[in-house]
């Protein structure tokens, strides 16, 4: 009867946290005008955290490294918004330019599709079947550039004020969780949120660093290769790339796309752009990439999708940038929780656990060919304690 009521209680335990993840998407769906800025100040902390910690280093007054640290985002804030106002004049002034290439190129693509689907090649037009006016959707778009541009101030604003107050409270941060929970559980809480702080900084700033090399390869690349709108394929890349996997597949496939149109019939320079652009990608992507990540994050690659998905679903854009941060952190917290130890070995790539069964298994032959384990100083994460699962998470 006593198994029986744990099994119950269990499932009923079980149930009940499907209802509170379901209540959690909902709120934070619900709420997010309110919470998204919250979170991006949040995260700015996270990467100029270490910056003021320097600045505390060197005994700069508080007062002057809040200050500078502020003046610090707001500069960059307002070079990022002048370079998108005139990425966005230029495409407005060779819009109709470009509107005869697409034509050219709808004639050149239809002649094929028509016989394809064995249409008459003089009135067969692939655009024109689509029943879109691409050119007055760009055009509309672009416009509405500057009505667009006054609420991504206000959530700026917004930003800017959370992020005053999170710098002003953080030295009393500590203290009061300190006198709020008892002094080992405000220990641990704080060093939760170290480590949080240490790794998602991190991650952020290795971010950071990849999404300006890739920006600026794709920018002299298009320079080179004589495509147009460089500065504009730099932005791009350099935005997107925050964006797991699918940010880098839209820049490329974009830059592609206007290599075509821009230099079509003459398939050489395509090819040559296509080549350059997926090159990049593949060496910055797959190489660079997971090598510098690799130490920080250990996410596995699906559950970076399905928190792209669920994420993007949620908070839409904004939600999508900060997918993997949040599921980062969320593997930290999870991983320091008894009861959800689980939930952050699943989220992880489980490495650790195949790299224990090696060892295991190494240990094992040496002990079949008479050789005295005990002689080896082997870690075995399997075997570890589910109190230090969480220090595998960031090795």
């Amino acid at each position: 009867m006593e198994k029986w009521d744990i099994h119950y209680l269990r499932h009923i335990r079980n149930i009940l946290a499907l209802f509170a993840i379901m209540l959690l998407i909902f709120i934070f769906k619900a709420g997010g005008e309110i919470i998204i800025p919250f979170v991006i100040s949040v995260f700015i902390f996270l990467l100029v955290n270490p910056i003021l910690n320097k600045l505390d280093r060197l005994k700069v007054p508080n007062l002057l490294s809040i200050i500078t640290v502020l003046v610090l985002v707001v500069l960059i804030f307002v070079v990022f918004v002048y370079t998108v106002f005139q990425m966005v004049n230029t495409l407005l002034s060779r819009i109709g330019t470009y509107a005869e290439r697409v034509a050219e190129f709808d004639a050149f693509i239809s002649v094929y599709l028509a016989r394809l689907f064995d249409a008459d090649p003089e009135g067969y037009s692939f655009l024109a079947s689509l029943n879109i006016d691409w050119l007055s959707l760009l055009r509309g778009y672009l416009t509405s550039f500057s009505t667009r541009f006054l609420g991504i101030m206000s959530d700026a604003m917004m930003c800017f004020v959370y992020l005053l107050f999170l710098l002003m409270e953080r030295r009393s941060f500590a203290p009061k969780m300190m006198a709020i929970l008892n002094r080992d559980k405000g220990e641990r809480f704080t060093k939760l949120a170290m480590k949080m702080n240490r790794q998602v900084s991190k991650y952020i700033f290795l971010k950071i660093i990849i999404s300006a090399a890739t920006g600026v390869m794709f920018y002299l690349v298009s320079i080179l290769t004589g495509l147009d709108f460089a500065l504009v394929w730099g932005v791009l890349a350099f935005v997107l790339n925050f964006i797991p996997t699918i940010g880098s597949i839209i820049v490329t496939v974009g830059t592609i796309i206007m290599a075509i149109i821009q230099f079509m019939p003459e398939w050489g320079y395509v090819i040559y752009v296509g080549i350059m652009m997926v090159s990049i990608e593949m060496v910055i992507g797959n190489i660079l990439d997971p090598k510098l990540q690799g130490v920080q994050l250990n996410i596995s690659p699906i559950m970076i999708l399905i928190s792209l998905a669920l994420w993007g679903y949620i908070w839409g854009l904004a939600g999508m940038f900060l997918a993997v941060p949040l599921t980062s952190m969320m593997q930290i917290v999870c991983a320091n929780i008894p009861p959800l130890k689980p939930v952050a070995i699943f989220l992880s790539t489980g490495k650790f656990l195949t790299l224990g069964r090696k060892e295991e298994k190494k240990g094992r032959r040496k002990k079949k060919d008479g050789v005295d384990e005990n002689s080896f100083d082997v870690e075995m994460p399997i075997g570890k304690n589910p109190e230090d699962l969480d220090d595998d998470f960031n090795d």
